[in-house]
């Protein structure tokens, strides 16, 4: 547990000093901020329904919240393993008295803890916003742990990508491509007609297990199913990095 500690240690110290972080992490709090400002303009609409909440427009009621997570999972995993490959110290730590899945644990751990500060900072337009109205904090608690499950899903797909490749760019595409196909299962469901076939979609759809946690609904099955994908993604890494011919 120690080695852990240590190897997460080592991977948020290089995420904080690495200025695509702050260059993210400020355009996102910009664009966030903006988005916020759109939706308070949009709910005092009268034409708006009023059943409506901030928490489901906020947590994937815009096109700009999915926007965001498709971008900034690759941004924030396309360095985890392509850059220890390409400076050839993937072999200095992978021969280091640590196991494979603490490698893996430890750039998942320091990509994911990132990718929650990011959205915990946007809390503050919440803080705000309650200056303003009072309103039920319940659906923005849940709002909040259901994007940081579905960022760890998609963090952890980011770190899979960055395995394969020793270059950030092709790591970032590669991550890129896959959340956009996972977001994209939901969209099959038009086409089909059979019921049976249809649930299956939406159970594998990542954008519809969002909608429970963005009205404030806690279901175990939404949390099983990003840990369960975030596990087998971690997982194939493992494999990945054990492979002498994927670690060069």
């Amino acid at each position: 547990m120690n080695n852990l500690f240590a190897l997460t240690a080592r991977e948020l110290k290089s995420l904080w000093y690495s200025p695509v972080l702050y260059v993210v992490g400020a355009i996102f709090l910009l664009l966030q901020g903006l988005v916020f400002w759109l939706l308070i303009l949009l709910l005092i609409d009268p034409r708006v329904d009023p059943s409506w909440t901030m928490a489901q427009f906020f947590f994937g009621g815009s096109f700009f919240y999915w926007f965001a997570i498709l971008i900034i999972a690759p941004l924030l995993t396309m360095r985890t393993f392509s850059e220890e490959k390409r400076t050839g110290s993937i072999e200095f730590l992978l021969t280091a008295p640590v196991t494979d899945m603490q490698v893996v644990l430890s750039k998942f751990l320091g990509a994911w803890a990132a990718y929650i500060v990011l959205w915990a900072a946007t809390a503050a337009y919440f803080l705000v916003l309650r200056m303003l109205t009072p309103f039920d904090w319940g659906p923005v608690l849940t709002g909040y742990l259901g994007t940081w499950l579905l960022g760890g899903a998609l963090i952890a797909v980011g770190v899979l990508a960055s395995s394969l490749t020793r270059n950030q760019v092709i790591a970032a595409m590669l991550s890129f491509v896959a959340v956009l196909v996972l977001f994209s299962v939901g969209i099959l469901d038009v086409f089909v007609k059979d019921p049976e076939a249809s649930k299956l979609i939406q159970y594998c759809s990542f954008m519809e297990h969002l909608r429970a946690f963005s009205k404030g609904i806690l279901d175990t099955r939404p949390i099983m199913f990003y840990l369960t994908f975030t596990g087998i993604c971690l997982f194939l890494t493992q494999r990945v990095i054990a492979n002498p011919r994927w670690r060069s």
